[in-house]
């Protein structure tokens, strides 16, 4: 998976698909694209992938998630308040999917967007639920080891309540962590790394375990009704 933070995707499709054709990425999470309702996606993305939007009204901000057309997918949800799309993968096993949350908080925006992932993406019951949220949250005063700020609260139910990990581990941009992929579970994290990038934030580039078994089988318990037979 590769997450680009692009200022603009239309003045940069060019330098995007570049980068894409060098890391050949079955995912790409895309922020700060600035498109519009006008600009079609035959416009700017390929044939090779399926495209999800959720556009601003405004200039700027927005994000997408791509997936490879070899990869069944479908839109989950769109959030109406926030920027935030999420698009269910399918692996070759078919009970093994993916949520994938792409997601862009402005500098300045509502963190109440925090809470509200927490409670797009909670376990409701299913501790084998797989996601994979990546987007830039301008963050930059979090401790993702330590989760001490002033939205220690919000963080502490996204990540701790319902079993994330950030696993961004170096600034993507200048000296600050803005962009991050909080993975669960972790157990299927293989690598994370930071590459080149097409405006003031570096690509994040996430490895996981995709095609691996997603449910343990558990043995069947026998429990003797000793006052059920007849002896």
């Amino acid at each position: 998976m590769l997450q680009v933070n692009c200022r603009s995707i239309y003045k940069k499709a060019l330098e995007f698909w570049n980068l894409v054709d060098t890391y050949n990425p079955d995912i790409i999470i895309g922020t700060e694209s600035w498109l519009r309702e006008e600009i079609g996606n035959t416009e700017i993305f390929t044939e090779d992938f399926t495209t999800f939007r959720r556009d601003r009204d405004a200039r700027v901000g927005g994000v997408f998630i791509c997936v490879k057309n070899n990869i069944a997918c479908s839109e989950l949800w769109v959030d109406d308040e926030f920027e935030m799309i999420t698009v269910e993968v399918k692996g070759s096993d078919p009970k093994c999917t993916w949520e994938i949350v792409g997601i862009y908080r402005a500098p300045n925006g509502d963190i109440r967007v925090i809470e509200m992932l927490a409670a797009r993406t909670g376990f409701l019951g299913n501790s084998m639920k797989r996601d994979i949220i990546g987007g830039d949250l301008n963050l930059p005063q979090v401790d993702w080891k330590g989760i001490t700020s002033v939205t220690k609260a919000f963080i502490e139910r996204l990540v701790w309540d319902n079993g994330y990990t950030q696993v961004v581990g170096k600034p993507t941009r200048g000296d600050l962590l803005l962009d991050v992929y909080l993975v669960r579970p972790e157990s299927a994290l293989i690598s994370c790394s930071t590459v080149q990038e097409i405006s003031d934030h570096c690509g994040v580039l996430l490895d996981v375990e995709w095609a691996e078994k997603c449910f343990v089988t558990q043995e069947k318990g026998l429990v003797h009704a000793y006052h059920k037979p007849n002896v």
